[in-house]
């Protein structure tokens, strides 16, 4: 009887969560089949091929190297990408290789994407900032931003902040695309924006507005941030301490004072009387997409 109850509960401790589903992938003639999934966290990917003909090799270490067998299934209990390929194939000319993107199940998403574009309309050769002006992750926390600044469909630049900068050589209109990725490893909605390039010393680079505005006399006080714009402009500003958003809040253009808002973390490291250090972020943007940012550290005090 004890024996069964001990193999009773071993099965149970071996049972896949419940809603797991399971991933199947073939392997032969020098291709995966299919070569990128998405799963959630407790779902599983069962490989089936020759692994002698075709050893497998997970390309951040998650799991051991299988290179015997015609069969295995790998079990996802965190959120990530986790690239694989063949160690005998996987170089070019055959690239034998995958990605399996997993995350979290029922994981929200910012209801609005959006990104500014400084200036609105560049010069070839001329930097443009991109930085995104989306909401904030409603369950988590955005750890990466993806962007696809040549307009040709791949997001082949990855930010750890919602900023990117980049210069064009030619002049014409390009489609600029960026999405927002969690710490669920879930890429949000994608936003994008026609950004106009032209040529320097043409008319329509003549009249551009690249003056991004300057915030100075910057004061805390409480919750209660107060600063001077060089011109009107709308506010957005953030405190943040060890990774952590506590606060945060936005003013319409022309006006001086924003009252932050704690969040769950704030609430949580902001005891009432007790002070803080944090990093404050004040960024001002102008009507013509400007924007400049400023940092400061203060001390925070809950009252």
């Amino acid at each position: 009887m004890r024996g069964a109850l001990l193999g009773l509960v071993a099965a149970l401790a071996l049972a896949a969560p419940a809603g797991a589903a399971d991933h199947p992938i073939a392997f032969a003639n020098y291709a995966y089949s299919p070569a990128s999934a998405t799963a959630s966290v407790g779902d599983t990917a069962t490989f089936s091929g020759s692994f002698s003909n075709h050893p497998l090799v997970w390309d951040g270490g998650q799991f051991t190297d299988t290179s015997s067998g015609s069969s295995r299934q790998f079990t996802f209990t965190q959120p990530g990408t986790y690239a694989f390929h063949c160690a005998l194939h996987g170089a070019a000319p055959l690239n034998m290789k995958g990605v399996i993107t997993v995350t979290v199940a029922g994981d929200q998403h910012p209801a609005r994407v959006s990104f500014a574009v400084n200036p609105s309309t560049a010069t070839v050769g001329q930097p443009v900032t991109f930085t995104y002006t989306g909401d904030p992750d409603p369950d988590g926390t955005l750890v990466r931003w993806e962007w696809d600044l040549d307009g040709d469909g791949s997001f082949e630049t990855s930010t750890a902040s919602g900023m990117a900068t980049h210069a064009y050589a030619t002049a014409g209109t390009v489609t600029v695309r960026m999405r927002a990725v969690d710490n669920a490893n879930e890429p949000s909605a994608v936003a994008e924006q026609a950004l106009t390039v032209v040529a320097a010393g043409s008319a329509g680079s003549a009249t551009l507005d690249r003056t991004a505005p300057v915030a100075t006399k910057l004061r805390l006080k409480g919750l209660t941030l107060t600063f001077r714009s060089s011109e009107r402009a709308t506010a957005t500003a953030t405190l943040r301490r060890r990774g952590k958003t506590l606060a945060k809040g936005t003013a319409k253009a022309g006006t001086t004072t924003i009252r932050l808002k704690l969040t769950k973390a704030g609430r949580a490291a902001l005891r009432r009387g007790h002070r803080v250090k944090a990093t404050l972020a004040l960024t001002l943007r102008d009507a013509s997409a400007n924007a400049r940012t400023v940092r400061r550290t203060v001390s925070v005090r809950r009252t």
